[in-house]
């Protein structure tokens, strides 16, 4: 088997040698995927069967179709097998068993269906062909398959999608165990990052024998970009660098080790192992499998690397902007209070009566500081929007533009809104751009900010006096409002920005409620 094999093809390979009739639809019963067994099944080639609606199996004057199935699926019955009939290409009708279950994406929806058909004597163990256990091995797998990938999120760390990939494997093949390890041979790094079916100890174990200098056979698999078996036992009480996984592992009954790579666009990022119990013998088809799966691993570390990368960006893009308030507004204020208090000291000393204008300046300078501070510090605090609310958080923007910049800001708020939290970021996002953009670009002198809830959802206005613009033209290099429409349409909600060069901005975000 070739190692450059795509995830998609090495799937195929599996549904294409079975010898059950494995099809898929959409919702809409049009056919995506048609496997050589149906071919032989219904006379149909793919070609002719994949893009079609599935209405070309019904028997004349059957209207029943993949709708009553497809119905159950989406009510929870998901993998029961039906009886039903289909029509061959050569008009005969054929009695069958039909087991379906839902093809759901990342985030759970349901996007088709998948089914396997068998004729009513195969199902009752009477057909010529394959034997029976075989073929339910097939079934279960593919079904597996679907709900292990369907249920891989990549929200959350890195290491828990990986374990759960990993006890994904161990579910869908013969394994019992299976260790998904990041590798970079340039920087000196290996780390065991998702486990199932393996001892305590046992990622620590093998990272210690890397550093040992150990030949791994996940380090075989890293470079080669290929599949490399070892006899278990020999392979790892043979190695006294890998002492410490001997022990921990000679009360396991593994025989075969399989180690995968981990590839992504043609470069490797590690390796997946996998270790078969004594009597187990992985065929070729064994190995595709573990290669599909080491591919969907492959996917989430590379997720993974760039959602931290974009938060690293984020969180640097954060410090400096903090970085740049501080400069403007509190370090200014403090400077400015620290001359003004030595002023008012020389002048206790020589005019008393003159001190009072110097301490005023102190005051008013040290209350624009608290103001801009206590601003700064609800941005920076992850549950400020839980405690402070959306009102809070915008009354706190609307004081720091009044103290820092001495723009008229006019609110309007009302009773905080009843939304989740993350509608209330996705609003408070927004408006804080909105304002950043009128400090910054519109040279206004008054602002208006109001915020409302109706019976048909939440209603933000920002509005300024400034020297307006064109919303539809372009703007090299800010993304400020390409950012405010896609936080807007992640949550269903409408961004209009209504403005023209001399008459100012409005910026309006609608967001309907659930019904």
């Amino acid at each position: 088997m070739e190692a450059s094999r795509s995830s998609d093809d090495l799937f195929a390979s599996i549904v294409s040698s079975s010898n059950e009739a494995i099809v898929s639809v959409t919702l809409d019963g049009i056919f995506t995927s048609w496997n050589p067994a149906a071919e032989r099944l219904f006379g149909y080639t793919a070609t002719e069967a994949i893009g079609q609606s599935n209405a070309i199996l019904l028997p004349t004057g059957d209207k029943d179709g993949f709708n009553v199935p497809i119905t159950l699926l989406t009510q929870g019955e998901a993998g029961a097998t039906y009886r039903t009939r289909r029509g061959h290409k050569d008009g005969r009708v054929l009695d069958l068993n039909l087991t379906l279950w839902a093809v759901r994406d990342r985030g759970g929806r349901v996007t088709g269906v998948a089914g396997i058909f068998r004729e009513v004597e195969a199902a009752t163990g009477h057909h010529p062909s394959e034997p029976i256990e075989a073929n339910r091995l097939v079934e279960y797998r593919f079904r597996e398959l679907t709900r292990v990938l369907a249920n891989l999120t990549f929200d959350q760390p890195m290491e828990a999608t990986l374990d759960t990939l990993a006890a994904g494997v161990v579910e869908v093949t013969q394994t019992a165990g299976c260790a998904v390890a990041l590798i970079d041979e340039e920087r000196r790094q290996y780390r065991v990052a998702g486990t199932s079916g393996l001892p305590a100890g046992y990622a620590a174990a093998v990272e210690d024998a890397y550093r040992a200098g150990a030949t791994l056979s996940s380090l075989e698999a890293y470079r080669t970009l290929g599949p490399v078996r070892r006899t278990a036992r020999d392979y790892i009480q043979r190695d006294p660098d890998q002492a410490k996984v001997a022990l921990l592992v000679q009360n396991e009954a593994w025989d075969v080790l399989v180690s995968v790579p981990l590839v992504f666009r043609n470069r490797a990022l590690g390796a997946m192992t996998c270790c078969y119990p004594l009597g187990v013998e992985p065929d070729e088809q064994e190995i595709a499998l573990l290669m599909f799966m080491a591919d969907q691993a492959a996917v989430a570390v590379q997720t993974a690397q760039l959602v931290a990368e974009v938060q690293g960006k984020a969180a640097l893009e954060e410090r400096q902007k903090l970085a740049r308030e501080l400069h403007d507004s509190v370090s200014q204020a403090l400077y400015g209070i620290g001359l003004g208090a030595r002023t008012a000291r020389t002048l206790l000393d020589r005019d008393p009566a003159r001190a009072a204008e110097p301490l005023d300046y102190v005051v008013s300078l040290a209350e624009a500081g608290l103001t801009e501070m206590r601003a700064l510090i609800f941005e920076l605090r992850p549950d400020a929007l839980e405690t402070e609310g959306l009102v809070g958080l915008l009354e706190h923007q609307a004081a720091a533009l009044r103290t820092r910049h001495a723009l008229r800001v006019e609110t309007d708020f009302g009773p905080e809104p009843v939304v989740s939290l993350a509608v209330k970021e996705m609003l408070y996002r927004i408006a804080q751009e909105a304002l950043h953009n009128t400090v910054k670009h519109a040279r206004a002198g008054r602002i208006e900010l109001r915020l409302a809830q109706t019976a048909e959802g939440i209603a933000l206005d920002i509005a300024d006096d400034g020297i307006g613009f064109d919303p539809a033209g372009r703007f090299p290099g800010h993304l400020g409002v390409r950012s405010m429409r896609e936080r807007a349409a992640r949550h269903g909600a409408e961004l209009r920005i209504v403005s023209a060069p001399g008459n100012g901005a409005r910026t309006l975000v609608r967001v309907p409620l659930a019904r």
